[in-house]
């Protein structure tokens, strides 16, 4: 019995380590798992992108043609500064819910599969991140083509399109980070202006960088949506010689650095 008992442990030593298929194999079978997940969910789908398009389109036609303003007026400037910067947040607030609160609904189901040994943890959150970033890329493109030419925005439309991309991106993965350590979606919930709030503070929108003090100030290089607002300033009124331009570009620290590093 002593023997068999130690012949079983080996076995199960066996089975709890060792992977039998290939990782592209599981990359590939959680991948459509995800797809058959969305095709099966249309409703969240659809109020997602029915959300994210309603407020482009508000915003679209509160900043109406602000874009091709007079720059020099600070009223007009202000208003193009807002648009942009109402622009990035949406985008923000419109794929950091879905995200922060996807793990912590799917926790169970995770923890059981991994444990019987289905598949790495690798494979499983490369799998979701793909089908996320696909989504958030159909998204994104439908919200700035809803939004872009109302608003008259001067960057071109797809840089201005990979500008919220990677923001949005930026937040997805913040948003997994931070549902990853939480168990219960409404704990998950409640931590939701832990991932916006700080964001917006530090970027610029509300008080000058400058403005904060110097023992917190270095906060906003944890922030992406303060190099997201960089990278757009700098897109849209780089080429503006107007005094009002180059003192927003200034007040935002915009050419503190060369404008690659942002990326």
């Amino acid at each position: 019995d002593a023997e068999t008992g130690g012949h079983r442990d080996d076995d199960r030593k066996v089975i709890s380590t060792n992977h039998h298929v290939h990782v592209l194999t599981e990359v590939v079978l959680l991948f459509k798992r995800e797809l058959q997940k969305i095709s099966r969910d249309k409703a969240s789908l659809m109020v997602r992108f029915s959300i994210s398009i309603f407020f482009n389109l508000l915003f679209g036609l509160i900043f109406f043609q602000i874009g091709k303003s007079d720059s020099s007026k600070p009223l007009n400037l202000n208003g193009h500064f807002g648009a942009i910067a109402n622009l990035l947040i949406a985008t923000m607030m419109s794929v950091s819910q879905a995200s922060l609160l996807s793990f912590p609904s799917e926790r169970p189901i995770f923890l059981r599969e991994y444990s019987t040994n289905h598949y790495r943890v690798g494979t499983y959150f490369f799998s979701r991140l793909s089908v996320e970033a696909t989504v958030t890329l159909i998204q994104i493109f439908v919200q700035t083509l809803v939004s872009y030419f109302l608003i008259g925005l001067q960057m071109g439309f797809f840089l201005f399109t990979v500008i919220s991309y990677v923001v949005a991106m930026a937040s997805v993965s913040v948003g997994v980070l931070i549902g990853s350590y939480v168990e219960d979606p409404k704990v998950a919930s409640e931590m939701m202006p832990m991932l916006i709030v700080p964001q917006c503070l530090f970027a610029g929108f509300f008080i000058s960088t400058d403005l904060i003090p110097v023992w917190l100030r270095w906060a906003q290089y944890l922030c992406s949506l303060t190099y997201a607002v960089r990278i757009a300033l700098l897109a849209e009124f780089g080429d503006c010689v107007a005094q009002s331009c180059q003192a927003l570009l200034a007040a935002n620290n915009v050419e503190e650095i060369p404008s690659y590093w942002y990326w």
